[in-house]
C-alpha cells in the first residue's frame, strides 16, 4: 500500500525504538527476576604480600593456594586469578590515586578532593542493566574495621563525577536501612506494595492513556516533546510495576533475621573485627537471600589504615601499614623482624598474617553464598564477588602489578578455577569491560577513562 509504513521499517526507526524501549526493559527485568545476577564490590587496604598469588605447577593444571588465602581452600573452582593487570595512571604514593580509579576507572575529579571523576561499575551496571530487577533497594555499601566518612580514602563507589558514596559501618543501621517494614518469614505477597502504590500505578497509566490521546491533536514538534514526558511516565510505571515482582528467594529458608548483638567497633583488635565483619557478611547475604537487594560493597579498612596493634603487633613497631606493608616489597626488610603477639617473625611472615585477616572474611562470604541452593547451582554461581586493592603487589606504591579476585559468577560465564597470566600486560579499564559484558552490557567497548579498549582475553567463556 502506498504511503504505508512496513513493520520491519517501524521497527528500525527511533520512533519504533522509542515504543519499543518499555517492553524490551520490563523483558530484561523479567529476565533478571528470573535468573538473578548479583554484584558485591569488595575492599581490602593498600595490597597484598607475593605470596597472596597461588602458586601453578607445570605438572599438574590448576594452582594451590598459599598462607594469606588459605581460608578459600575448597572453593578454587570458583576463582578467577588475572595476574600483570595495571592501572592506567598513577599520582603521589598511589593510595588516593589506587582507590579513586580501582573501580570506576577514571582520574581524579579535582585536585582539592581527590574523588573519582565518573561512577563506578556497580553504578554503571545499576543505570545501564537491568541487575536491580524487582528489589525495593538498588544498592547497599557496608564497611568493617573502619569508621566510613566520606573522605577520599574511605570510599571506592560513585554515583558520578565527584559523587562518592559512603559506607555505612554500623550494622544496626545497615540492617534499618536494608529491612526497615519487611517481615521475616512472611510470604512474598505480605511484603508487596501497598494499595497505595498500586493506586499509583492505576493514576500513571491513566495519565499515560490521556497523554497519548492528546498527541493525536498536536503538531510534529509537540508530539515530540510530549512523548519525552509520556516515556518518563511509563518507565516511572515499570518501576512500580518491577516492586510487585518479587523472586521465590524471599521466602527461602536463608531469608532470616540477622542478631546484631553489641560489640565494640574496634579497628585495632582481631576478635571486635571478625564479630563487625561477620555481621556485615550475613546482612549482605541475608539481604541476597530475601532479595532486598542485589548490589552491595563491603570495605575493610581504608586506603593506608593503620590497625595498630592488630594481631597483637608490639606498639613499639608501630602500625600495619607503616611497620609491616612498607617492608614488603625488598626481600631485606622482608626477612627483618617484628614482634607479633608476643612472638618474632619475619616481616613477611606478619604480612601474611594480616592479610589473611581480610581474605578470611571475604573467604566466609563466598562459602555462605557457595551454601544456598539456586537454579543449576549455588548463590555464588550468580554472583560476583570483584574484589580489588589500591596498590600492587607487595606494597609497591605504584599501578603495577594490581591484585583483583573474581570470586564466582560460573553461571554470569566468567571462566573461575584459573590463574590467568597474559604475556602482555593488561590495562585494569579491560578487566572491568569483561566484567561489564558478563552483566549483559555486551555493546561496551571499554570502561571509565579507556572507552575503546576492549574486553580482556580469558575471563569469560
Amino acid at each position: 500500500m502506498s504511503g504505508a509504513i512496513a513493520r520491519r521499517d517501524l521497527l528500525k526507526s527511533a520512533v519504533g525504538g522509542l515504543l519499543l524501549a518499555p517492553f524490551l526493559r520490563q523483558r530484561a527485568l523479567q529476565a533478571q527476576n528470573a535468573m538473578p545476577k548479583r554484584l558485591v564490590l569488595v575492599f581490602t587496604p593498600d595490597s597484598h604480600p607475593r605470596e597472596w598469588w597461588p602458586e601453578v605447577s607445570a605438572n599438574k593444571p590448576g594452582f594451590t593456594l598459599q598462607g594469606p588465602l588459605l581460608d578459600f581452600v575448597g572453593l578454587e573452582q570458583h576463582l578467577l586469578f588475572v595476574r600483570r593487570v595495571d592501572h592506567a595512571w598513577s599520582f603521589d604514593n598511589h593510595h588516593e590515586a589506587g582507590v579513586a580509579q580501582l573501580f570506576t576507572g577514571q582520574r581524579f575529579f579535582d585536585a582539592a578532593t581527590h574523588y573519582a571523576n565518573g561512577p563506578s561499575i556497580d553504578q554503571v551496571l545499576l543505570q545501564t542493566t537491568a541487575l536491580r530487577g524487582g528489589t525495593p533497594i538498588p544498592d547497599i555499601h557496608l564497611c568493617a574495621a573502619d569508621r566510613g566518612g566520606g573522605d577520599k580514602r574511605h570510599v571506592c563507589c560513585y554515583s558520578g563525577p565527584g559523587l562518592p558514596i559512603v559506607r555505612e559501618p554500623d550494622p544496626a543501621k545497615a540492617f534499618i536501612n536494608l529491612f526497615g517494614g519487611f517481615s521475616f518469614g512472611a510470604s512474598a505477597a505480605s511484603n508487596a506494595p501497598s494499595s497505595s502504590a498500586q493506586a499509583r500505578r492505576l493514576a500513571l497509566r491513566a495519565n499515560t492513556a490521556e497523554l497519548r490521546r492528546i498527541q493525536a491533536f498536536l503538531g510534529q514538534e509537540e508530539r515530540a516533546r510530549l512523548e519525552l514526558h509520556v516515556e518518563s511516565l511509563r518507565e516511572l510505571e515499570i518501576q512500580l510495576d518491577a516492586s510487585t515482582v518479587r523472586s521465590p528467594l524471599a521466602s527461602s529458608a536463608e531469608c532470616r533475621r540477622v542478631d546484631i548483638q553489641p560489640f565494640e567497633r574496634n579497628d585495632q583488635d582481631e576478635a571486635a573485627v571478625r564479630r563487625w565483619s561477620k555481621l556485615q557478611v550475613d546482612l549482605i547475604v541475608s539481604a541476597f537471600a530475601c532479595d532486598r537487594t542485589r548490589v552491595a560493597e563491603l570495605g575493610f579498612g581504608y586506603s593506608g589504615s593503620n590497625h595498630v596493634g592488630m594481631l597483637g603487633l608490639s606498639a613499639g613497631t608501630g602500625g600495619w601499614h607503616d611497620a609491616i606493608a612498607h617492608r614488603s616489597l625488598d626481600n631485606v626488610t622482608r626477612e627483618t623482624p617484628v614482634m607479633l603477639a608476643g612472638k618474632n617473625v619475619s616481616a613477611s611472615q606478619a604480612f601474611v598474617q594480616f592479610d589473611r585477616l581480610w581474605a578470611s572474611q571475604i573467604a566466609y562470604l563466598a562459602r555462605r553464598l557457595s551454601q544456598i541452593p539456586e537454579d543449576a547451582g549455588s548463590m555464588l554461581d550468580n554472583t560476583l564477588i570483584y574484589w580489588g586493592a589500591e596498590s600492587g603487589t607487595d606494597h609497591n606504591h605504584s599501578p603495577r602489578d594490581m591484585q583483583y579476585l573474581l570470586i564466582g559468577g560460573r553461571n554470569l560465564g566468567f571462566a573461575t578455577g584459573q590463574f590467568l597470566q597474559p604475556p602482555e600486560i593488561q590495562s585494569a579499564h579491560k578487566l572491568h569491560t569483561s566484567v561489564l559484558h558478563a552483566f549483559g552490557r555486551t555493546e561496551a567497548r571499554g570502561f571509565g577513562i579507556e572507552p575503546e579498549c576492549g574486553p580482556m582475553p580469558g575471563l569469560l567463556r
